[in-house]
Order: structure tokens, then sequence, then C-alpha cells
């Protein structure tokens, strides 16, 4: 992906602030989306000099390599032998001086995944929808944390969709952009390596304490019953950018 049309996608470079790049794997191997390349290079990209921050981590404020979205199973089954269509990861939205951010996202559609993205209440007392393993310890035993969602998922606006579907639309600005070759442009790229684009409707209030903030939210990936895991790779950009 080009970086620059990722950064006007996020905002100007004046307020793009947090941005993490996770990969979704579903079997050993699969084919990963043209701009998998991306990755690495937004670590390169620094955040602006300003004295507010925002954080994108894992569970209970933990690097973000902990956020680990590889291991999804589509072919999970409760204790009746019924199969689920989602899993829940949580990831932390952290920082100062931050009043209200809004949350983006862009990703592949190989899988045909969607998404849905809900706030989220921290407890250490068993129960809820995510049993985040902690890297803390307790005489040599791992902490869990429990994260429940807390209301209806977030109301997210899809910027480049085609009609009717959730496939990025080839000829919208944005996918035009992505694939841009120097002045020119990739043909035939595979429709489902055009990523969609979007993000929150409406601010969300930092849970300011002081002059730090913590907000957890849950990741719902969600598919088809009928799909297994027989599958190939995506990749979901989350990023985070304090509100005007």
């Amino acid at each position: 992906m080009d970086m620059k049309k990722l950064k006007n996608f996020i905002s100007d470079r004046r307020t793009w602030i947090a941005l993490t790049a996770l990969v979704l794997t579903v079997a050993l191997a699969g084919t990963a989306a043209a701009w998998y390349v991306v990755q690495r290079r937004v670590a390169a990209a620094a955040p602006i000099d300003s004295p507010m921050s925002i954080f994108i981590d894992a569970g209970h404020r933990e690097d973000i390599m902990y956020l680990d979205l590889s291991g999804i199973d589509m072919e999970r089954q409760d204790d009746m032998g019924n199969r689920y269509n989602y899993q829940d990861f949580v990831f932390t939205v952290a920082g100062e001086a931050i009043a209200s951010f809004n949350l983006q996202l862009a990703y592949t559609t190989n899988n045909q995944f969607s998404y849905e993205i809900y706030r989220a209440t921290e407890s250490e007392t068993p129960g809820g929808h995510v049993d985040y393993v902690s890297t803390e310890t307790v005489e040599g035993v791992n902490k869990h944390y429990y994260y429940t969602m807390a209301g209806e998922k977030l109301d997210m606006k899809y910027l480049n969709t085609l009609s009717g579907d959730m496939l990025g639309d080839p000829a919208h600005e944005l996918n035009e952009q992505t694939y841009a070759a120097g002045s020119g442009k990739y043909g035939n790229v595979n429709q489902y390596a055009e990523p969609i684009y979007c993000q929150t409707r409406t601010p969300e209030a930092s849970n300011m304490s002081g002059w730090e903030f913590c907000n957890y939210f849950i990741l719902r990936v969600k598919w088809s019953p009928e799909k297994t895991n027989d599958k190939e790779t995506d990749l979901i950009y989350i990023a985070a950018k304090a509100g005007s």
C-alpha cells in the first residue's frame, strides 16, 4: 500500500498518531495480500511532536505484540457441538491529554471476514467475552483478565465498498491510489486484495483519570458458520487519532 495514501485515509500528518498492523491467518499457510509488505514500514512512521499521546496496545495495556490474530479457529464448537461464527480479541487505546479519539480500520477480504468493534470493561473475575492471558505472573502462574462487551457495536462508516457487497470498489479513489506504481497503476488486482476502509461515525470519549486514559475494546471477527479453516491470509490495520 502507498504509505502516503494510508496516512491520508487516517487523516493528515498533523493528527495521525497511532497505528498497528495485524495479520490474520487461518490454516498453516496462505497467500498474503499485495500490500502485506507495508506492515514493517508502518513502524517507521513517527508520531507528531506533541504533548498529547495515544497508543494501541493489547489487553491490560500490554505490548501490541500480544494481540495475536493468527490463530483463528473457524471450526471451533461449544459444549453442545454447535459451531461458532466469530472469535473475539481485546485491544486497548490509551494515552495522555486526549479527550476523545476516532477508531479506523483498513483490511483485505481474502477470507470474507467481517469485523465489529465493541466497548469493553476489564475484570479479574472469570467471565465475559474474552479471557486474556497476561504476561504478569503470580507465583509463576500467568494472570488472567476478563473483558465484557459494554453496549452495542460501534457504528462504522464504510468508505469504499461496492454497493450491497463487502468488497473494495476498485474504481474508488482510495483503491485507485492504493496500488499506484509511480506515475501509473497496477492492473488486474485481485478483487479480494482491494482493501476496505472504515471509521467510527462519532469520536469515542476517553476514560480520563487525571491526564491519562485507558479504553478497552473487543474486536469481533465474524464468518459464515459453514466456512472451514482452509483459508488464506488477510491484513487488518487498526488506527486511532485524536478527535476534533
